[in-house]
């Protein structure tokens, strides 16, 4: 999504208006062969936390070493507290329905996820009514010459939320970042 002036206003007034999906995904790896181990998101309403979504998934691949490192959740952790891939992925898709602002940061990274996911699974994810926003990218367009990983966004917007790479910890971190952001830009 290409941000210009007015489509920062347009965000602007969806996210004071409308419904806001922030989510995070926490995954086995960066590759093709990985799966989503933690989906986690957070519903604004008109800018007002309205309920949240979490779900641990038992992955069907290994865990490398580095996500373990990044997120801490082991195999033996999620085959005991995991949904089955598709279960959890239907009951994300319940949630985000058809009519959000769906944000992530890094959203490339996380449509890869869970794109990779559905067809892993046989699952239908056709967001037609969804739009998706990238915190990354508006954070890159508005604060250009800082680091824009979302710990030291949430420092540096002096924002009141942890970053601590459980999926809904960052997905309240993300939003708390797009708000922060739309708020500095209008």
């Amino acid at each position: 999504m290409r941000i210009t002036p007015n489509r920062l206003g347009d965000l602007a007034r969806r996210a004071r208006t409308g419904r806001v999906v922030a989510f995070d995904t926490e995954t086995t790896g960066c590759s093709w062969r990985d799966e989503i181990c933690q989906i986690a998101a957070v519903e604004y309403l008109a800018s007002e936390a309205s309920r949240t979504f979490a779900a641990y998934i038992c992955p069907t691949c290994p865990m490398s070493w580095g996500a373990y490192r990044v997120h801490g959740l082991s195999m033996d952790f999620l085959r005991e507290n995991g949904d089955a891939p598709s279960t959890a992925m239907r009951a994300f898709f319940d949630f985000v329905g058809d009519d959000a602002l769906l944000v992530a940061h890094n959203s490339p990274f996380d449509m890869r996820m869970l794109r990779q996911e559905c067809a892993k699974f046989g699952l239908d994810f056709a967001p037609r009514g969804l739009e998706i926003c990238d915190s990354l990218s508006l954070s890159r367009r508005l604060l250009p010459g800082i680091s824009h990983a979302l710990g030291y966004l949430v420092d540096y917007l002096g924002v009141d939320v942890r970053n601590t790479h459980d999926a809904l910890d960052d997905a309240r971190a993300c939003a708390a970042v797009f708000f922060a952001l739309l708020d500095r830009a209008v």
